[in-house]
């Protein structure tokens, strides 16, 4: 998956009257938008593709086994391996 740097989402903050107002615009402009009602954050709308980058490193976060790996190789103890693409662990 390609990684999206994803801008603060309080950058763009709308009310919910001018988010309902505008949701077909929103949703073609490929930005996060922070909603609020009277003042208070309530909702975010995101790019699906930001959205997938989040579920799939709350997935990564939650697999232990990945997560193992991932701290092995950020300290240079594992060793190159093949990783199996047609394998949703990648072979891991």
């Amino acid at each position: 998956m390609i990684y999206n740097s994803m801008m603060k989402v309080t950058d763009n903050t709308l009310t919910v009257s001018r988010a309902q107002a505008a949701l077909p615009r929103l949703c073609n402009a490929g930005k996060s938008f922070l909603i609020t009602n009277r003042d208070k954050p309530t909702a975010v709308l995101l790019p699906i593709a930001d959205y997938e980058c989040l579920i799939e490193t709350m997935d990564l976060l939650s697999n232990p086994r990945a997560m193992k790996t991932l701290r092995a190789a950020k300290a240079g103890k594992l060793s190159y391996k093949n990783l199996a693409l047609d394998d949703e662990n990648f072979g891991l």
